[in-house]
């Protein structure tokens, strides 16, 4: 095995990864279309052309960082889609509130998703993504009626729409700063994946 080799693939991973990081900091601060490469140049520490040695373009980086940010909703709907990740939501606390609604590491915030909603390409694969999410829902929740584990009157379909939309709207009050009530709203949340999605 080329050591040496392994090491420069670990270095452009690693290089790669800290300039997605800097470059989210940036869109976070700044907004995607105002932030400049020389604010992610200085955000990451690096020169312009190593940055460019990694990315073509500033699209390039935010289009990566979208593109990780689904990969990661798209794991935490897994696993809350289950059957345990129910009964997790059923006995939900303001701690567990807390944790569902944690940023990622990349953080974009609801000004670069709607700055990326104005970009045909990526209109397309946001409109994409989200169809993608409350179907994993409404299968998952269609496969607990039949398992036994979810209401059999649940209207599945309605009720991944419901929650993603409510997710959406908990995500956009935590980034605004409207976290007061965090314990009250756990607590309804919790009530009522008992009352009306468990059996």
């Amino acid at each position: 095995m080329n050591m040496s080799r392994t090491k420069d693939e670990q270095l452009h991973v690693q290089r790669r990864e800290d300039i997605l990081l800097a470059a989210a900091r940036t869109f976070r601060r700044k907004g995607f279309h105002a932030a400049r490469t020389e604010d992610i140049c200085a955000e990451s520490g690096l020169s312009a052309g190593t940055v460019f040695r990694y990315f073509s373009s500033k699209r390039e980086i935010i289009f990566e960082i979208a593109t990780r940010e689904y990969a990661h909703y798209q794991a935490q709907i897994r696993v809350l889609a289950t059957r345990d990740g129910v009964l997790w939501l059923s006995r939900l606390d303001e701690a567990g509130l807390n944790e569902l609604l944690a940023p990622s590491q990349y953080d974009l915030g609801s000004e670069s998703w709607l700055e990326l909603l104005r970009d045909p390409e990526w209109r397309e694969r946001i409109i994409s993504f989200e169809a993608e999410l409350r179907t994993t829902l409404t299968e998952a929740f269609l496969t607990g009626q039949r398992e036994g584990w979810i209401h059999p009157a649940l209207p599945c379909e309605g009720a991944a729409h419901l929650l993603c939309a409510l997710m959406g709207g908990l995500v956009i009050d935590r980034e605004i700063g409207l976290t007061e009530g965090q314990a009250v709203i756990a607590k309804t949340l919790s009530r009522l994946f008992r009352i009306y999605f468990l059996a």
